[in-house]
């Protein structure tokens, strides 16, 4: 019994002195920054077309225009195609699903606008009243405690959806299609519809452009040191 317990004890001081060191790492966190491949393969693309979108009128501005006019912006500053800068393309009064399949019409288009690719789809903008009461915290002026209290709180709420479908302008060929939806809720008196336009633009530019351009994605891995 007393050479056993002795070889035990031995092992555990091997095992300490083994696990001592990998204990004792720290570890520090670094940030690197991971080549993405566009989403799309874009060989022999040059010419691309943006535009016309399907869409429903809406009171205060073209939110056809507003949107062709910001897809051109970044993608022109964000890659090397040439962005023609043509107006935008009268689309066919069909559905969307039909106009994805309508490859004699953008067949039509890329030949005469000399497109290679052609961004095109539908977008829906608008706003909808979400007032209501809520409940907030305040300090009560009479015990200077925080207390909880109802309100009704005048409120406006702005949804963009944007289908977007690319086709190749040789042949009208759907080729990559996606889509995005973005909302916002604000106080009434802060609810500008064109300025909430473009903050709901903003957001999905950056999935807009790993389409057609590669990226870069950001991770943390990390380094031990003793």
């Amino acid at each position: 019994m007393m050479m056993a317990a002795r070889l035990l004890a031995a092992a555990a001081l091997v095992l300490g002195a083994a696990v001592a060191p990998a204990a004792a790492q720290k570890a520090i966190p670094v940030t690197i920054d991971l080549p993405v491949e566009a989403r799309l393969d874009t060989t022999g693309v040059r010419r691309i077309l943006i535009g016309g979108f399907l869409h429903t009128d809406y009171e205060r501005f073209n939110v056809e225009s507003e949107l062709v006019r910001v897809l051109r912006n970044e993608l022109r500053k964000g890659s090397d195609f040439l962005i023609l800068t043509d107006p935008p393309v009268s689309l066919p009064e069909q559905q969307l699903d039909d106009l994805k399949r309508n490859a004699p019409f953008f067949q039509t288009i890329g030949d005469e606008y000399r497109a290679d690719l052609i961004v095109t789809g539908k977008v829906q903008f608008g706003t909808v009243d979400r007032s209501g009461f809520a409940q907030e915290e305040y300090i009560s002026p009479v015990t200077g405690r925080r207390a909880i209290r109802t309100r009704f709180v005048e409120r406006t709420g702005f949804t963009l959806r944007l289908d977007l479908i690319f086709v190749k302008g040789g042949n009208g060929e759907l080729v990559y299609e996606t889509s995005f939806v973005q909302d916002e809720i604000v106080d009434a008196d802060a609810a500008d519809p064109l300025s909430m336009f473009y903050l709901l633009v903003e957001r999905f530019q950056e999935g807009y452009l790993a389409i057609l351009t590669p990226r870069k994605r950001t991770e943390t891995r990390f380094l031990f040191e003793e």
